[in-house]
């Protein structure tokens, strides 16, 4: 190894450091040997327990790159100054959206017959799972309250929102009874057993949001921010490079970011007390 030479250090949230090194390290290498021009220097993985962590990490310059859906990438970036510099085609996919379900059965039709019923959201930080559908209700005129059960009580002039924990958990809520309507990204609808989704009508979809994104430490320099944004920008243009990515969580590409999908950030920042607040005591 050239003694100039550093890894480049990638940030994962996760509670599972196994999965996340052996996703992850091909991908550090990768970026590692190509900003050196040494093909023996090997990346670094650093797993933080949680987004308090990860910001931390990030400012400090304990990680360089953290990749993340949009909502956790805009709390991340906004407590560690943090920059998002480029979007990730993760899995294929370049934007997505949320849609709230309701059981084709049932009364519910429109989000406003959500008044004085549960909705299950996924997580407390998930993007498609909980920030955009809160978002679109809120936008609607909606009361919105977070209830621990979904035997508390509700009103006639609010929505009351548990978190499931996971997709398949508001599925089966929703499919007993427990909730009256679910969130969930439009991709993981779409990929849903045609027999099952057909058990749901879509009452509402919400605006696209790329479907990932790239945060970089604000201890890099100028310099090396653009060398890495053109190995990334770069790397679906050779083989080597396109086969990196798919072993990468099936990345297609690195873009850069379309200036009306950061529009998203701009309607985040005047919620992002009460969200994050429900987003630390819940982590």
């Amino acid at each position: 190894m050239k003694t100039s030479s550093k890894p480049v250090i990638l940030g994962e949230i996760s509670d599972d450091p196994t999965e996340v090194f052996e996703i992850f390290q091909p991908f550090a290498d990768h970026l590692t040997q190509k900003i050196n021009e040494d093909k023996n220097t090997l990346g670094k993985i650093e797993v933080a327990p949680n987004m308090e962590t990860m910001s931390k990490w990030l400012k400090s310059g304990k990680v360089e790159l953290y990749f993340d859906s949009p909502y956790p990438a805009f709390l991340v970036s906004e407590a560690s100054d943090a920059q998002v510099i480029l979007s990730r085609w993760k899995g294929g996919v370049s934007s997505y959206k949320s849609v709230i379900i309701a059981l084709r059965k049932q009364e519910v039709k429109k989000t406003n017959n959500l008044q004085g019923k549960t909705i299950a959201f996924e997580e407390n930080f998930s993007t498609s799972g909980y920030m955009l559908p809160y978002l679109y209700l809120k936008e609607q005129g909606l009361n919105l309250t977070e209830k621990t059960s979904n035997t508390q009580f509700i009103s006639d002039s609010e929505i009351g929102y548990i978190f499931s924990g996971s997709d398949n958990n508001s599925l089966q809520w929703l499919i007993s009874g427990r909730v009256a309507a679910a969130a969930m990204g439009s991709v993981d609808f779409e990929q849903l057993p045609e027999e099952t989704r057909q058990q749901f009508i879509i009452i509402a979809e919400t605006k696209s949001v790329p479907r990932h994104l790239l945060v970089i430490s604000p201890t890099l320099s100028e310099s090396k921010v653009i060398r890495l944004k053109k190995i990334l920008l770069e790397m679906n243009e050779s083989e080597s490079g396109q086969k990196i990515l798919e072993q990468f969580e099936k990345t297609t590409k690195f873009a850069e970011l379309p200036e009306d999908q950061t529009e998203i950030f701009k309607e985040i920042r005047p919620l992002i007390n009460p969200i994050s607040e429900q987003a630390n005591k819940h982590n």
